[in-house]
């Protein structure tokens, strides 16, 4: 296993070191006409090299950051600040040295960094936002239970009111429903007429709660029904004539469904 390792590394790097030797000579002649003060001809080279799909990460920073510097000295800050922008989107850390860096360009990357952090603080925002943002529309919890609409959509304390509302009225009159056949059976097994007549009583409370609890479930059905079409409607009244030979005047009422 070793044998075959070193024969591919004897293999691989006579291969790799040509290719490396290009890069460095490339980036060793735009610093060169970048300093003899071509730099026109060092922004074409740096460009160029931009070309090499296999260039890694920190050799296109490299490109880009010539790129900008020949752009500074040709008086385009505004080209220049998009090739740093291009270097803070790969690495937003880059930073560049104080003391060897003009304070001309040092401005126009202190400017592009200062546009790069206000955009991605307002994606940050923007995802914050679409994440916090409580869904929309009608769903099939309108139907399902009361309240459970309002809950879902977070309109607070209207939807955990009427949730609760709806289990307190819903539960009771499940539990007396039970109570109520329970009454009525013993209603029915008793033989004694003063015992028969308070079975009976005790049966017709059960059964009047009972009712009462189901209507009340009801009611709060229907006004949370009521509740989602109106929230979720536009409702406007507006005068209009009566169209009559008579004449007059009405109002209209029209809805505006989602």
């Amino acid at each position: 296993m070793r044998i075959f390792v070193v024969c591919l590394l004897a293999w691989f790097l006579p291969r790799l070191s040509p290719a490396q030797t290009a890069v460095d000579s490339t980036l060793r002649v735009i610093d060169s006409l970048y300093n003899a003060g071509s730099y026109s001809a060092a922004e074409l080279e740096s460009r160029r090299m931009l070309e090499n799909p296999l260039l890694s990460d920190s050799l296109r920073i490299a490109a880009e950051q010539r790129i900008a510097f020949s752009l500074v000295a040709q008086e385009k800050p505004a080209l220049a600040k998009e090739h740093f922008l291009a270097i803070l989107r790969r690495d937003p850390s880059h930073e560049l040295d104080p003391i060897l860096t003009s304070p001309k360009i040092l401005a126009v990357f202190n400017d592009a960094r200062a546009t790069y952090l206000a955009a991605r603080s307002q994606e940050m925002d923007s995802s914050l936002v679409s994440k916090s943002r409580t869904p929309a529309g009608i769903t099939f919890r309108t139907v399902v239970f009361p309240g459970w609409e309002q809950w879902y959509h977070g309109r607070t304390p209207l939807g955990p009111i009427l949730v609760g509302a709806g289990v307190a009225t819903l539960g009771s009159g499940i539990a007396l429903a039970f109570m109520r056949k329970s009454a009525h059976r013993d209603y029915l097994a008793a033989t004694v007429p003063e015992d028969i007549e308070a079975k009976y009583d005790t049966y017709n409370k059960y059964s009047k709660a009972e009712s009462a609890c189901f209507i009340a479930f009801a009611a709060v059905y229907v006004l949370s029904e009521i509740e989602v079409f109106m929230h979720d409607s536009a409702v406007t009244i507006s005068p209009v004539s009566s169209g009559s030979p008579v004449g007059g005047s009405g109002l209209r009422l029209s809805l505006a469904l989602p």
